[in-house]
């Protein structure tokens, strides 16, 4: 036979193909729930067959995977011919790797491929009554749940999709990164990240908590990085004995970090400030307690010219008479209060080594943990912090922490 003949026969054999009926106006309505990219498959695949159609119906997630072929061939195959066969939904999932609870989502859901998620009965039972209600969320609400159960456990995923922020688009990977790093260290306490978390995450902490001591717990990293050892050896001011009280200037992560635990205050959250040359940190002691820290910084109104910026006590409160009569008496003691502000900033470099180390469990426990940079430097912090603060936004936090 003739390659002319053979191509003649296989155009006649196509045009005897019946054409796939149409689909009813409610079935051509809710394939338009679909995601645009894939409305032409799944209608083909719902106009291939009734029982095909019924899925897309009942388990609009099992009727992406399949249509949209995101799926290896033959699994897409085998649960078309289970579908066909009248086979329980049950068995249908578990072909296309689908946890059951998901036939719960509608097709707004699903505008990407389905990675793994958690199939146990527990977590089925629990994140059955944590589904958003507005379909127009439920592509950002799965894309999280994804992200929490790649990026930690299976509480914090349900922890996750309990909240109320889904009603705007967003990447979870920059919006929970840092979040998901944070809830994963609290329970690793072999961790060096876990001993600079102040307040642990745990299921049932309040979304604003969380945030909030995720930022702070960063912060520490940050200052960790930034200011090792010898990386500020400048403290602008002398240090010395006034009026009973002790001034000590703090220059290193670890005479920061302790201040902060002695006076529970936010000492630790200066990281950036300190190694951009914008202020300088003093802790005042009597007889070796920590009765309060210092900030000098620029005069608000007297260019070139250095002042105590903030002087509080224990727990950020006010400081007393004495401490602030004794500071005065100190600075006014000081031979070198004229100092400009500098034209550029200093260059201090993260340590690079310290942030790969401190993050060597989380990487090996979560293939990698991409959302998270491999190279430390100010850039990818300030990004990496900007997104914990939209974050806030969306969530309604308001915090000191995020302005």
């Amino acid at each position: 036979m003739s390659q002319a003949t053979q191509l003649l026969r296989r155009r006649s054999d196509a045009r005897r193909v019946a054409p796939l009926p149409p689909l009813s106006d409610d079935h051509a309505n809710y394939v338009a729930r679909f995601t645009y990219p894939a409305r032409r498959d799944v209608r083909r695949l719902m106009r291939s067959s009734s029982r095909l159609a019924d899925l897309a119906i009942v388990f609009p997630g099992a009727a992406y995977a399949i249509a949209s072929r995101h799926t290896p061939l033959e699994l897409r195959k085998a649960a078309i011919a289970q579908v066909e066969a009248g086979e329980a939904l049950k068995t249908v999932a578990a072909t296309l790797g689908l946890p059951l609870w998901l036939r719960r989502l509608p097709p707004e859901a699903f505008d990407q491929p389905i990675r793994a998620l958690p199939h146990s009965e527990t977590f089925t039972r629990r994140i059955a009554s944590r589904m958003p209600a507005d379909p127009a969320h439920s592509a950002t609400w799965l894309q999280a749940v994804t992200f929490g159960t790649r990026a930690c456990s299976d509480d914090f995923t349900l922890w996750l999709a309990d909240q109320s922020i889904y009603a705007e688009p967003g990447d979870p990977e920059r919006m929970f990164g840092v979040l998901a790093s944070y809830a994963w260290h609290s329970r690793a306490p072999q961790t060096r990240a876990h001993s600079l978390i102040v307040v642990p995450w745990r299921p049932e902490i309040a979304f604003d908590t969380a945030l909030c001591a995720a930022k702070s717990w960063f912060s520490r990293i940050r200052l960790t990085l930034q200011l090792s050892h010898g990386a500020v050896s400048d403290p602008w001011l002398s240090g010395g004995l006034v009026r009973g009280y002790t001034f000590v200037p703090l220059l290193d992560q670890h005479e920061i970090l302790t201040e902060a635990r002695a006076m529970q205050n936010c000492a630790d959250q200066y990281a950036d400030r300190l190694a951009s040359d914008r202020c300088r940190l003093f802790s005042i002691r009597r007889h070796g307690d920590h009765i309060a820290t210092l900030e000098i910084g620029p005069h608000a109104r007297e260019a070139g010219m250095l002042t105590i910026t903030q002087l509080k006590g224990r727990h950020n409160l006010a400081a007393p008479l004495e401490v602030w009569q004794a500071a005065y008496a100190w600075l006014a003691g000081q031979t070198n209060l004229r100092r400009m502000p500098p034209r550029t900033f200093p260059d201090r470099q993260f340590d690079n080594a310290a942030w790969t180390d401190m993050l060597a469990d989380y990487r090996a426990a979560t293939e990698g943990a991409p959302w998270l940079p491999h190279a430390a430097n100010p850039v990818v912090f300030d990004e990496l912090e900007n997104e914990m603060g939209e974050l806030a936004r969306r969530a309604g936090v308001s915090s000191w922490l995020f302005t």
